[in-house]
């Protein structure tokens, strides 16, 4: 894949882009890191560092999950992702990604609402947990999601486990499942089973393993539409990269994205372990005098013609939002300051949000109507009765 020797370059060309207007739709959030929303639904999903998850609709806001007796908040630890089963709208079926408090290692589970929409807290089911290490407060992940290409299977950004350089090279060791893309079929009741065509399925290497070399792939996403991959790794000191696997290409199966002999598109200055010969490239990185800690985000479909189609997205050390599209990147203007931008996300008809870790979220672009290709997904799925910070080591 094209790799660039400079973002800051292309962003510096492209410094008079369009102005989008950032719209304020929420306040008083405590350390929000995500938002989401089913298909369809009107309400936006924020969820809090802390082990909340809020829902708003208007001005109206109401603690829809507090999972924070489970959850614990030390450094980069915390309620980190939240993904709805494409099935959501049948099977009430949710997924969330937090650090537990008693062992500190990751724990995905599924909870289910009732016919109320309220939470059963009793429908609690652990799905899969991830051992961290001992002492290592840094490099958690925590994104979780499905690809409208690959419906049935949940995807797990996992950190290397922490500390600089990730000194037990989990990243590149395959019997890890640290620093990698997971993907498996959640059970109804708990519990998973493996994807025949995972790519080490009866080989050497973890049977739940997608792609791996990664360092803190915190915020990704599937594009609506095509459901391709965008990652958003953070890096070390050097590089900060987004990587890119198209769903009609194999959405990445099997990717080594190089950390960490590889920090984005050039040889770890920290390391001296060579490169391995299957690398993916990442499509694009920048360097220190840019940012310092990649906020993934979407791409975009909607009213706002500026943003159609481009993948949006930020830096949290800098507060900075961009686009991207065919290797132009764009300077957006952003309503945070540095060390502020937490994510970005999409509400239920497809709307960009980004949200701030001072509390504060954003409306970026509306998206009317909600794009064809995830409504006939959602829409396919009920009628056959399926219904789914400056961080441094």
């Amino acid at each position: 894949m094209r790799s660039f020797a400079s973002l800051s370059l292309v962003i510096a060309a492209a410094a008079t882009g369009p102005t989008v207007a950032a719209t304020q739709v929420g306040s008083g959030y405590t350390q929000p890191v995500f938002l989401t929303a089913p298909v369809g639904d009107s309400r936006l999903f924020i969820v809090e560092k802390g082990g909340l998850i809020k829902t708003q609709q208007g001005s109206t806001v109401s603690t829809w999950l507090d999972l924070s007796t489970l959850v614990d908040t030390g450094g980069e630890r915390g309620l980190l992702g939240l993904a709805f089963d494409p099935a959501y709208a049948s099977n009430g079926r949710f997924y969330v990604d937090y650090i537990d408090k008693a062992t500190l290692n990751t724990v995905v589970a599924s909870y289910t609402v009732n016919s109320s929409g309220a939470v059963d807290m009793a429908s609690a089911r652990t799905i899969i947990t991830v051992a961290q290490p001992a002492g290592r407060n840094n490099h958690k992940a925590g994104w979780i999601g499905f690809s409208a290409a690959d419906p049935g299977n949940l995807y797990i950004a996992t950190g290397d486990g922490g500390s600089s350089n990730d000194p037990d090279n989990n990243a590149q060791n395959l019997d890890s499942n640290l620093g990698k893309l997971l993907r498996v079929t959640p059970g109804a009741d708990g519990g998973y089973t493996v994807p025949a065509d995972n790519p080490f399925v009866g080989t050497a290497g973890n049977d739940e393993i997608w792609a791996y070399g990664l360092r803190n792939p915190y915020r990704n996403s599937f594009d609506r539409q095509t459901g391709d991959l965008w990652i958003g790794d953070v890096g070390q000191g050097a590089r900060e990269e987004v990587n890119f696997a198209a769903a009609a290409a194999g959405l990445g199966r099997g990717a080594n994205y190089g950390w960490r002999p590889r920090e984005g598109s050039i040889d770890n200055p920290n390391v001296s372990d060579p490169a391995p010969p299957n690398l993916t490239e990442p499509l694009f990185d920048y360097g220190r005098d840019v940012g310092g800690t990649v906020i993934g985000g979407y791409v975009y479909y909607g009213a706002d013609a500026s943003l159609n189609g481009k993948y949006v997205f930020g830096d949290f050390v800098e507060g900075a939002i961009w686009s991207y599209s065919n290797g132009t990147t764009t300077a957006l203007n952003s309503p945070f300051a540095g060390f502020q931008l937490t994510s970005f996300g999409e509400g239920g008809d497809g709307s960009l949000y980004a949200v701030g870790i001072n509390g504060n979220i954003y409306l970026l672009a509306a998206a009317v109507p909600e794009p064809t290709s995830a409504l006939l997904l959602a829409l396919g799925l009920a009628a056959g009765g399926l219904l789914t910070r400056r961080r441094r080591a």
